[in-house]
C-alpha cells in the first residue's frame, strides 16, 4: 500500500476535466484533454438547435401579443421569422447531431404555441371577432386541428410517417396560408394599416376568412398527403439549378415579400391537393385490386377443396368396387 497521497486529476489546459487520471504531460493525459475537448464542444453545439426551437416560440408568443393589441402586420411577420427559426432547428440538429427525444417534444410545444395558438389568435382578432360565439368557435378549431396534427405526428412511427410525404398540411404551412390573408390585404389597402393596425372593412373579406380557417384546420387532420421536400435531389443537374432558383425566388422577395410568400403558398398548397388527391386514387383502386386477388384466390382455394374431396371420394368408390 503505497504511502503517496491520491493525487487530484490535473485539468487540461482549457480547464475541462479529462476524466480518468493520468499523469500530466503524457500522452495519455493529451488524448484524454482532446477527448473532453470533443465532448464539451459536442454538448455546446446540441445546444443550438432548443436555442433555435426556442427562438420561434419567442416568435409566436409575440405575434400572440401583438394580435391581442391590433398589430396584425407585425403579428404575421413574426410567424413568417417563426417559420424560419422552426425550418433550421431540426436541420441543425441533424448536422451536429444533436437530436434527442426532448428536443422532439420540445419543437412539437413550441409548433403548438407559434403555428396553432398564435395563427388563431391572428385570424380570430383580425376578422373573426365580429362573428360572435361563431368566430372564436373556428379559432378554436384551428387551434385544436393543430394540437391533434402535431400529436399524431408524434405518435407516427418511422415506418408509418413517409419521409416523401406528411399527412396532412404540416401546422407552419397552414399558419403561413392563415398569415398572407393579413399580409395580402395590407399590400392591397395599404390606407387600413396606417396606424399598425387595420381590419378588413367587408363581410366578403370576414367571410371568405372564416371559410379559409376552417379548411385549412380540416386538412391538417385529413390524410391527404403534403410534400416534404427531403428527398429532392439535384445531383442530375449539378448545384447551379437549385442555387439560381433560390437566388430568384429571394431576388423577387426583396422587391414583394407578400406576392412571393403568396405564391409559394398557393403553389404549396396546389400540388399537395393534386398530389394527394392523386395519391389517394391510386390507393383506392390498389385496394380495390387487392380485395378482388383476394376474392379469386378464396375462389380458387374453394374450387381446389371441392376437387379435393371429389377425387377422394372418387376413390372410394373405386376401392369399394374393387372390393366387391
Amino acid at each position: 500500500m503505497s504511502d503517496q497521497p491520491n493525487q487530484p486529476n490535473p485539468p487540461c489546459a482549457n480547464g475541462s476535466d479529462p476524466g480518468i487520471p493520468a499523469p500530466p504531460g503524457s500522452l495519455d493525459h493529451e488524448l484524454l484533454c482532446e477527448a473532453a475537448a470533443e465532448e464539451q464542444h459536442r454538448r455546446s453545439l446540441a445546444l443550438l438547435p432548443n436555442a433555435l426551437t426556442t427562438a420561434a416560440m419567442f416568435c409566436g408568443f409575440f405575434a400572440i401579443m401583438q394580435a391581442f393589441n391590433g398589430h396584425f402586420v407585425t403579428a404575421a411577420w413574426a410567424i413568417v421569422v417563426a417559420g424560419i427559426f422552426d425550418g433550421l432547428d431540426g436541420r441543425v440538429a441533424r448536422l451536429v447531431k444533436g437530436t434527442s427525444a426532448f428536443g422532439e417534444q420540445y419543437d412539437s410545444l413550441s409548433d403548438l404555441i407559434a403555428f396553432g395558438f398564435a395563427p388563431a389568435c391572428i385570424s380570430y382578432f383580425w376578422a373573426l371577432k365580429d362573428f360572435g360565439r361563431l368566430g372564436w368557435a373556428v379559432a378554436f378549431l384551428y387551434l385544436a386541428c393543430a394540437a391533434i396534427r402535431l400529436a399524431k405526428f408524434n405518435t407516427l412511427t418511422a415506418e408509418a410517417e413517409s419521409k416523401r410525404y406528411f399527412r396532412g398540411i404540416p401546422s407552419p404551412a397552414a399558419a403561413g396560408l392563415i398569415i398572407i390573408q393579413v399580409l395580402m390585404h395590407a399590400e392591397l389597402y395599404p390606407e387600413l394599416y396606417e396606424n399598425g393596425g387595420g381590419t378588413p372593412d367587408g363581410l366578403l373579406v370576414r367571410g371568405g376568412m372564416l371559410i379559409w380557417t376552417v379548411t385549412l384546420s380540416l386538412l391538417m387532420v385529413s390524410n391527404l398527403r403534403f410534400r416534404t421536400f427531403k428527398d429532392v435531389h439535384f445531383t442530375k443537374h449539378g448545384p447551379m439549378v437549385p442555387l439560381v432558383g433560390v437566388a430568384a425566388i429571394l431576388a423577387v422577395f426583396m422587391v414583394r415579400p407578400e406576392v412571393t410568400l403568396y405564391l409559394v403558398g398557393a403553389t404549396y398548397l396546389s400540388i399537395g391537393l393534386i398530389e394527394g388527391t392523386m395519391i389517394r386514387r391510386r390507393e383506392k383502386e390498389l385496394r380495390t385490386e387487392q380485395r378482388k386477388l383476394r376474392r379469386e384466390m378464396r375462389i380458387k382455394r374453394k374450387l381446389e377443396r371441392q376437387k379435393a374431396r371429389q377425387a377422394k371420394k372418387e376413390a372410394k368408390e373405386k376401392k369399394r368396387q374393387g372390393l366387391a
